[in-house]
């Protein structure tokens, strides 16, 4: 596997190259990337034998790219928490790659031969990415899975699959794993092998989790198409009224269900409440206003719902993990 990492114009900035083979006592690397485009954080690549890590968290003013080459196919172990990432498959003659969403994990075999992982400016890039070797994956697949045959054959075959049925949220175990790598002291062979264990645990995690997921489903009744169409048409409304979003009661009237089909259904759709959809519409467009916009907070809260600023600035700085005002004075500096 090859890895080449660039800036938003292409530029080479490291490469790295490795055995896809898995070897126990290859040695485990690490490459700290450090440019204009970064700051206030880390940006890491760790590879060996068959693994690939790229470990980002920190504040990404540019655009910034990897270019993964493979001879046959490649596992992809992906935990998204922050910021806007995509993976796009460059032999398609069409995007087949995934959109990440903010707080979701995949699980996808590629057999692309090339990809690309486009990390999007943002305030706090917060993303764990593992490629693996078909080898290295058949190392570290639990051996009490219940479709692990199934699971290595298409690994190995390089057949294209996702394993999430839907939108997989982190969950608190996943985090703190990842946690452990970031601040792992072990060195050398040691080291090699903490990583090679807790991507081993991240990996049953997801396994577990796509369990329980399939049998949830499998319990729940099927959504009749006209549901469906009214869920979706409570989206749209949700979308177009942010700034003063209708009630749950009042929304069910609008689409013509009862307020308990509708949450049920909208969280079964979105896996999300009706509440926090709206409160990520809100504070998205706040962003968008922050970072284009030469306006006041209190301008910006009004735009988005908010009567009072102190309300927007708490709901902004929970969601983004950042004040607003910081934001602002970000990008007025970039304007000078």
């Amino acid at each position: 596997m090859e890895l080449i990492w660039t800036d938003r114009k292409e530029a080479e900035k490291a490469s790295i190259v490795v055995n896809d083979v898995y070897d126990l006592g290859s040695e485990l690397k690490e490459l700290l990337l450090g440019n204009e485009e970064l700051s206030d954080g880390l940006f890491r690549l760790f590879h060996t034998d068959g693994l690939i890590l790229i470990d980002v968290h920190s504040h990404l003013s540019q655009r910034a790219t990897a270019n993964l080459s493979f001879k046959d196919n490649v596992l992809l172990i992906v935990f998204h928490l922050e910021g806007d990432v995509r993976i796009m498959d460059m032999v398609s003659s069409h995007d087949s790659g995934l959109k990440l969403q903010r707080g979701e994990h995949k699980f996808e075999i590629f057999n692309a031969n090339n990809l690309k992982i486009i990390y999007e400016p943002a305030l706090m890039l917060n993303s764990f990415i593992v490629v693996l070797s078909p080898e290295f994956s058949h190392r570290i697949i639990p051996h009490n899975y219940s479709n692990q045959d199934d699971l290595i054959k298409a690994v190995m075959e390089g057949e294209r699959i996702s394993l999430s049925l839907d939108f997989a949220a982190l969950s608190l175990d996943m985090k703190q794993i990842i946690e452990k790598v970031r601040n792992c002291s072990r060195k050398g062979s040691f080291h090699r092998l903490c990583l090679e264990i807790k991507i081993a645990e991240l990996l049953m995690l997801q396994l577990e989790q796509q369990a329980s997921l399939h049998s949830e489903q499998l319990a729940r009744p099927a959504m009749h198409d006209a549901d469906f169409e009214k869920i979706e048409e409570a989206k749209n409304i949700l979308e177009d009224q942010y700034i003063q979003p209708p009630t749950i009661k009042d929304l069910a009237g609008m689409v013509g269900l009862n307020e308990t089909k509708l949450k049920t259904n909208f969280k079964k759709t979105f896996n999300s409440t009706i509440h926090a959809y709206t409160q990520r519409i809100r504070m998205q467009k706040a962003h968008e206003l922050l970072t284009q916009k030469n306006l006041l907070l209190k301008e910006i809260a009004m735009q988005v719902g908010y009567q009072k600023p102190s309300n927007f600035t708490s709901a902004y700085k929970e969601f983004f993990g950042i004040h607003p005002g910081d934001v602002a004075r970000n990008r007025k500096r970039r304007e000078y």
